[in-house]
């Protein structure tokens, strides 16, 4: 690799070991600190982009803002500082893998209890980042560690790192184009890949796409182009799990889906919520799937945020076309163009054309249901004075009745003739 560093080359006081990864902005190193007696992961950005004032901003700001984060499910930032024209973080080591290498072990996916367990640690920490005003936008398994099992009772802890593309709710700050998406495709979230304003719901999900890939051993959207992957985002009804990987209950597709939700208001209000739903369904009875249905707030809860107007799910997903709320249904489909840095342009289908009101003064023209052949000229419908009167209860119609009366007459004025002829 051109831009990888020799072991004991010296940065920033660290002496570099090895390198332990590589990531879209530059290579992580398990280096010695320069004082204590430990190994910290050092960050350190590609040589590539050092000359590029927008990303020097952003990989510095990425220890500014992980530095606020005290938890047990996110990496600690130590330290951060440059050394000539390379920038770097020093981070806590975690001795372990990532879970894209967990994967790769694991061909068909993890154990779905160990998904699981995973999923709720690192939607606790992500929950405490939300708190804290900081959003990660790039959930994936390569950003979560799990540390080693050394001792064989599986009491492995999952810790989120890279928070490279992570940003503060109250930051104004552009520090990349407008709109432009950074996260990776298989996981971003529908507001995401459009570039619109995201809140916590935007991460989860991302953390329940990762759910998906960490259970099937794949993504829930693939296609041949990334326009295709797009579309699926924005229009198709994730994959059933329980289909996919033998062993899951059915309880755990109303999950996902509802995680996978395209409107955020229909997703859970918390990442922790989504974790324990995960876990409730594992448990859950074969063919009682957790209804979608979100339950009423309890006292003093708020109830979830609405989804912001314009916002529709596909028909593939299982809500269905919806009308944006506070507006009525437009009249010509809608057309959603994905954010700059994301090749081509998805669609999102709109809504059918509305009937429009006769002009003032015209006749109103009949509507007829389905039935009338194609090219066929309906019957008009008839005037009041028209319309046949219903028959009696008896079942026989007035004409009958006329005309038996009517032969039953004249019979008797011919026996009469006859009789008196």
């Amino acid at each position: 690799m051109k831009d990888e560093l020799a072991p004991g080359t010296v940065i920033g006081g660290y002496r570099i070991e090895r390198r332990l990864g590589t990531g879209g902005m530059g290579s992580v190193y398990l280096a010695k600190h320069p004082e204590l007696p430990r190994y910290d992961a050092l960050k350190v950005l590609g040589a590539s982009y050092s000359g590029d004032d927008g990303f020097r901003k952003r990989f510095l700001r990425e220890a500014e803002l992980a530095a606020r984060l005290d938890h047990p499910n996110i990496v600690t930032i130590y330290n951060r500082g440059s050394e000539g024209p390379l920038l770097w973080i020093a981070m806590q080591y975690v001795e372990g893998d990532d879970c894209a290498v967990l994967l790769k072990r694991a061909q068909g996916g993890l154990d779905p209890a160990t998904a699981v367990q995973i999923i709720g640690q690192i939607g606790r920490g992500l929950d405490r980042a939300h708190k804290a005003g900081l959003l990660h936008r790039d959930i994936k398994p390569a950003n979560i560690l799990v540390t080693a099992d050394d001792d064989g009772d599986d009491d492995r802890r999952a810790l989120l790192t890279d928070f490279g593309v992570a940003k503060g709710g109250d930051d104004a700050s552009q520090l990349t184009a407008v709109g432009t998406v950074l996260a990776t495709l298989a996981y971003a979230s529908p507001e995401q890949l459009c570039g619109e304003d995201l809140d916590p719901r935007s991460d989860q999900y991302s953390l329940a796409a990762t759910f998906f890939h960490l259970v099937t051993g794949k993504v829930p959207y693939s296609g041949a182009s990334t326009d295709a992957v797009i579309d699926a985002h924005f229009n198709a009804a994730p994959p059933r799990i329980s289909q996919i990987r033998a062993g899951v209950p059915p309880a755990v597709d109303a999950v996902v889906a509802r995680g996978l939700a395209k409107t955020p208001g229909e997703r859970f209000a918390t990442c922790k919520e989504f974790s324990n739903a995960l876990r409730s369904a594992m448990t859950a009875p074969a063919g009682r799937p957790v209804p979608r249905q979100v339950p009423p707030p309890g006292p003093g809860v708020p109830p979830p945020a609405q989804a912001r107007p314009g916002y529709v799910p596909g028909p593939g997903h299982p809500s269905g076309p919806q009308p944006p709320a506070g507006a009525g249904r437009p009249g010509v489909p809608g057309q959603r163009t994905v954010a700059p840095g994301i090749r081509g342009q998805a669609y999102r289908p709109g809504y059918p054309v509305a009937r429009q009101a006769p002009p003032s003064g015209a006749m109103p023209q009949p509507q007829y249901g389905a039935g009338v052949p194609s090219g066929a000229t309906p019957r008009a419908p008839q005037a009041p004075h028209q319309q046949r009167r219903p028959a009696p209860a008896g079942g026989i119609s007035p004409t009958v009745l006329g005309l038996v009366g009517v032969a039953v007459l004249a019979l008797v004025l011919l026996v009469l003739v006859i009789a008196f002829g």
